[in-house]
């Protein structure tokens, strides 16, 4: 229904008005009346009509003035002034104000009901366009969010300066001004399992994460985004330290709270140096990421603090048991570098060289033999991992047969730590390698699952990302990265395809095509249609016609 108020101050005219028209039967809605522009004015803004009728002519307050108060206040009421006066500067005052129609009294019930039917349908025109409007926002949110990732992404590598980060921050309708900052790191495995492969699908820890993002989405002082390989990264920022330090103490409690109704669950989180200059996040970003690296040699849930390394390395140390005396090389080497081979990156090699090696104690750092014992332990891990993917032995042997030679030259702590540097970034290079292909494989399947499943307009990143059994998240990171497409994008130019190929070769309504390749709502298809191909359904198949 569309609703309209009447203001009329002869009474026999409004109540001719409003008895003379079918109201209900023609598709509208009486929502009030009134005899002058004062009454009126506060029930207008109480009964938000889309049209208001209205005299030129009352006392207190007229029609002109009345129609410029409700155009300020509700700009997509339109209005229709009816007035007993020819005059040229009423009229033009009327267009000036907006007003839709400018009739001269006496008025038919057909000539009135004629311009609130035109009128009508201009409102519905205009409320499907906003509809459609909202929900291709809605649609194309994704490639916000990617363009949001990608900034705090560039901020954390340094590779952005300051007034592109403020100038890039503000269009993506993030402010990112304040006095202070830092990042923290975040990740989940299921209890037990950190050697399994985390971008697998999990409707659980899917959960689990859409509530710990939720937590920062619903403060002004924290921006989030996904790294490849599932680690949540939050910028926060705060007007002083105290404040920085208070806000990301909260935020932690309330994710430890949330952790507890998950007991299968651990996480491990990393809180980054605060600074006081947006050009230094990328220095409380690798602060964060060095102790974040300490993870791969913890059993249980922890917090690392840039302040406390001396506590963590002791932790480190009574998490794998190290005794010199009664050296166990599996507990040294085979869980937390399975893990970090399994999970961890190129940029954390480093530092996860330097904490597995602070981790052993100097003592055993300076044994020679125990040195080996260990350089052995991680070669061993390396070539089990490898053959866990199913990598050949020859390739493997081909790809570690010279750093086998260079372990017996490691006859110094630095010569150990250089050697275990190259293992471990020798196989962490090839296991991108063989995912790189995976990837491909992933992309490939959800290709096929969105060609056989379009016309579904219920399909989603979501669905998709279960379909192929990894994280939604992760997901859309490498399906633009292998296709150069966000996932919407690509469904939408899949959709138009076919589209196109039904409106040029079969006779289906307009309404039709759209609902077989996955839109239910005619408008809406018809709306993203025009959006892709910058003319109507119709005007398409009319031009394909006739070429």
């Amino acid at each position: 229904m569309i609703k309209v108020f009447l203001v009329e101050d002869e009474y026999a005219i409004r109540e001719g008005i409003k008895k003379t028209i079918h109201w209900e039967q023609d598709g509208f809605e009486l929502v009030g009346e009134a005899g002058d522009g004062e009454m009126a004015y506060p029930k207008i803004l109480d009964t938000e009509p889309d049209i208001l009728i209205t005299d030129i002519r009352m006392p207190f307050m007229d029609g002109l003035e009345l129609a410029k108060l409700v155009k300020k206040e509700r700009p997509q009421t339109k209005i229709m002034i009816l007035s007993g006066y020819d005059d040229f500067e009423y009229a033009k005052q009327a267009i000036s104000i907006g007003v839709e129609e400018y009739i001269l009294k006496p008025v038919s019930e057909e000539s009135l009901m004629g311009e609130l039917k035109k009128i009508a349908e201009r409102i519905i025109d205009e409320k499907q366009e906003e509809i459609s409007l909202n929900k291709y926002m809605k649609e194309r949110e994704e490639i916000r969010v990617l363009e949001r990732q990608k900034l705090l992404h560039d901020m954390m590598d340094g590779k952005i300066s300051v007034q592109d980060s403020l100038t890039k921050g503000k269009e993506l309708g993030i402010d990112i001004t304040a006095s202070w900052y830092n990042v923290i790191l975040m990740q989940l495995f299921p209890k037990g399992q950190m050697e399994s492969d985390i971008n697998v699908y999990s409707s659980m820890k899917e959960e689990l994460c859409d509530k710990i993002r939720d937590i920062g989405n619903k403060k002004d002082n924290v921006f989030q985004y996904d790294q490849v390989g599932d680690v949540m990264c939050f910028l926060e920022k705060a007007s002083s330290k105290e404040e920085l330090i208070n806000n990301y103490t909260e935020g932690i409690s309330e994710i430890k709270a949330i952790m507890e109704d998950y007991p299968e669950m651990i996480y491990y989180i990393s809180v980054g140096k605060p600074v006081e200059r947006i050009r230094d996040v990328n220095i409380s970003y690798s602060d964060a990421s060095k102790r974040f690296s300490e993870r791969y040699m913890m059993e249980r849930s922890y917090v690392f603090h840039y302040e406390d390394t001396q506590e963590i390395k002791k932790t480190s140390e009574q998490n794998n048991n190290i005794d010199i005396n009664n050296l166990d090389i599996s507990k040294i080497s085979q869980r937390s570098t399975l893990n970090f081979l399994r999970n961890g990156s190129l940029p954390e090699v480093n530092d996860y060289v330097d904490d597995y090696f602070s981790g052993m104690g100097k003592e055993a750092i300076d044994s020679f033999m125990l040195r080996q014992y260990v350089l052995l332990g991680s070669l061993l891990c390396a070539v089990s991992f490898l053959e866990a993917m199913s990598v050949e032995k020859k390739e493997i042997t081909d790809r570690l047969g010279e750093l086998n030679d260079t372990m017996k030259f490691s006859d110094t702590a630095d010569n150990a730590r250089i050697y275990m540097i190259k293992l471990l970034s020798e196989v962490i290079d090839f296991r991108n390698q063989l995912s790189g292909k995976k990837y491909t494989e992933i992309i490939e399947k959800a290709r096929n699952y969105i060609q056989n499943n379009y016309q579904n307009e219920d399909m989603s990143l979501q669905s998709v990302a279960s379909n192929v059994n990894v994280s939604s998240n992760h997901f859309s990171a490498i399906f633009r990265k292998e296709t150069g497409e966000t996932f919407i994008e690509y469904l939408t130019n899949v959709r138009m395809e076919k589209a196109k190929e039904l409106l040029i070769c079969t006779s289906m309504k307009t309404s039709e095509v759209g609902f077989e390749v996955g839109y239910k709502d005619p408008h809406y298809f018809s709306y993203i249609f025009k959006k892709i191909q910058g003319m109507s359904p119709k005007e398409y198949r009319k031009l394909k016609k006739e070429s």
